[in-house]
């Protein structure tokens, strides 16, 4: 069932947590049927940091561009080369982006073997900066077209978007940007997970797909069954938000069952949660600190806000972490409600509210949801003739009300009035929402910063 793609080579922006080496190098790998009996697929999953290479200006294109010099060697059981590749790659850092900023370059290398067991060496190096990084390991490719139900390994990603591309990070429509450190903190909030599912005859059956997430050997959260008709192969994209889960480690475990809740087959995949201080600081600090005034915006006052933006990078994430100390509403626990609170609106904001490539947290709904929570009530009015869409959120607990309104048609929501002191407050929002083109829509609503 798996597919051998186009080869191409990402540059994605995310904020890592494990360090393997000098240059960063993290692998994970995963197994799927092979084109026949006897075969599998190998999924290699890997990730280097960026900003561990050295870049020298082009004077050419006026781009800072660095190399990477990358190998894969795979050896049986016996010591004999099977496979390899390898390839040198120029960096290139994109045009008013710093030569320091944290990105990761993610990539998925695919092969097909017999299956049996086999021995990898993986070896990454900066021409220009001299610096490498390397891993090896032995692993076993199974057999998936043996005589039973069974489920392939579960690859963890960052990200699943359509996509109508086929290059080797594209699966079933979508697009997966691998997490080979199964390490999940606060720039990646959702967990996606992609398996197949293998049948030994071609007979359609009706399965469940059940997804179980344990801590400590302890059922920590589960999912409702996804029900499927099945029959001879199958695959499956899974997500799930881990704003709510104390740090620490999990497991997920992904297992189809039938009508009757009997299970036939299971897969399980190990993964970290790192979001507070006190569970991941010693990796987070600079990692994370560029973002940490974006999260703090719309919960600082004004002074407090100066007081950061003061502050060396070291001050900046103890200022961070005694933040949401003091802000624990409950100190004696392992957890800080208040934190989870807030980051999950983060999370959700940044989902739902972003426009184009404006992130959702700068919107005036995202700010709006942010500070205040989830409206009570949302009253929507789609566009007529004599006006654009508009909608009000109302909050009875405290009698609030924000009245939002698609000004251009472009789906872009603006807050034109509400009765909350600091807010913007217009009594002749209704006859500026006929009104698209009012130039006085557009200056900064007070409040925003």
């Amino acid at each position: 069932m798996k597919f051998f793609h186009r080869m191409v080579f990402i540059i994605f922006a995310l904020s890592g947590i494990l360090y393997a080496g000098e240059l960063g190098l993290i692998v994970d790998w995963a197994a799927f049927r092979g084109d026949s009996s006897g075969y599998s697929w190998l999924e290699i999953h890997t990730k280097i940091n960026r900003e561990n290479f050295k870049f020298l200006l082009d004077s050419t294109s006026s781009a800072y561009v660095g190399t990477l010099f990358f190998r894969i060697d795979i050896d049986d059981q016996r010591g004999n080369l099977v496979d390899s590749l390898s390839y040198e790659k120029p960096i290139v850092i994109p045009e008013n982006q710093p030569v320091s900023q944290q990105s990761k370059l993610l990539n998925i290398y695919t092969f097909h073997f017999p299956i049996g067991r086999y021995h990898i060496d993986i070896f990454a190096n900066d021409k220009i900066g001299e610096k490498s990084d390397s891993v090896s390991f032995d692993f076993e490719l199974l057999d998936f077209w043996v005589d039973k139900i069974s489920v392939s390994h579960i690859m963890l990603a960052y990200t699943a978007t359509q996509s109508s591309e086929n290059t080797n990070l594209d699966r079933m429509g979508y697009r997966m940007f691998p997490n080979p450190s199964g390490i999940y903190d606060l720039s990646s909030l959702v967990l996606y997970d992609y398996a197949e599912f293998y049948f030994p005859d071609t007979i359609t059956r009706k399965i469940g797909i059940v997804q179980e997430i344990y801590a400590d050997d302890t059922l920590f959260r589960s999912f409702s069954p996804e029900w499927r008709y099945m029959k001879s192969a199958d695959w499956f994209i899974g997500g799930f938000s881990i704003a709510g889960f104390p740090d620490g480690e999990y497991t997920l475990n992904l297992s189809l069952v039938d009508t009757t809740n009997n299970m036939l087959a299971k897969q399980e995949k190990n993964f970290i949660v790192a979001k507070h201080p006190k569970f991941a600081k010693a990796t987070l600090d600079t990692e994370l600190v560029d973002k940490y005034r974006d999260v703090l915006l719309y919960l600082l006052k004004t002074d407090e806000l100066a007081t950061f933006d003061k502050l060396d990078k070291e001050s900046k994430v103890n200022f961070w972490y005694r933040f949401w100390s003091d802000n624990d509403p409950n100190p004696n626990t392992n957890e800080n409600e208040f934190y989870d609170q807030y980051i999950a609106r983060w999370n959700y904001v940044n989902k739902v509210f972003a426009f184009g490539n404006t992130r959702g947290w700068k919107t005036n709904q995202g700010r709006i949801y942010l500070i205040y929570g989830p409206p009570d009530d949302i009253e929507h009015h789609s566009f007529q003739v004599s006006n654009n869409a508009w909608e009000i959120w109302h909050y009875f607990d405290k009698n609030y009300y924000f009245i939002f309104a698609d000004m251009l048609g472009f789906g872009t929501m603006k807050l034109v009035h509400s009765n909350v002191d600091g807010e913007v407050q217009d009594s002749y929002w209704r006859e500026r929402i006929s009104s698209p083109h009012n130039p006085q829509l557009f200056q900064k609503s007070e409040g925003e910063r």
